[in-house]
């Protein structure tokens, strides 16, 4: 590496490093860098700054460690979860509400009642594919057909 043009940027790119470094950081890396950054000889220098990055190279780097988080620690963060994002039932009962909605009773017990009045006709044994919809609502769909619902669990 004789090139004078390509050892002046080398050189300024790991100054501008140690200029960003924060005047607190932990360590002797950051006074090792700007040890490097002093030298006048180009060679010394290069050579100072091979060595430091090798000396980083076979330490070996913390790895954050897996711990399992309190209630309190996962607090706020249920959201990030994917839940099962549908689930596929067949329909054991279909029954009304007192305000005329329907209400499914599906093989896995869960029961579901509609929202609104839209036109849906799902019978016994009919099977059934409840999904996420947004804001947290679901949307119960007939399998092979388009027309779907807004429902909510009743139970």
């Amino acid at each position: 590496m004789n090139n004078p043009l390509l050892m002046l940027a080398g050189t300024l790119a790991l100054s501008a490093v140690v200029v960003a470094l924060p005047a607190q950081a932990k360590g002797k890396l950051p006074h090792k860098l700007l040890a490097c950054s002093a030298l006048k000889d180009e060679q010394k220098r290069l050579n100072c700054y091979d060595a430091l990055a090798a000396e980083h190279a076979n330490k070996p780097h913390p790895v954050r460690a897996q711990t399992h988080a309190t209630p309190a620690e996962k607090f706020g963060l249920e959201h990030k979860k994917v839940p099962e994002q549908e689930i596929s039932a067949t329909v054991s009962e279909v029954s009304k509400s007192a305000n005329g909605q329907r209400r499914f009773t599906l093989d896995n017990q869960q029961r579901w009642q509609q929202i609104g009045t839209q036109a849906f006709f799902a019978k016994e044994g009919d099977v059934v594919v409840i999904r996420r919809g947004s804001f947290n609502s679901f949307i119960m769909q007939k399998a092979g057909s388009n027309r779907s619902i807004k429902v909510r669990r009743v139970d």
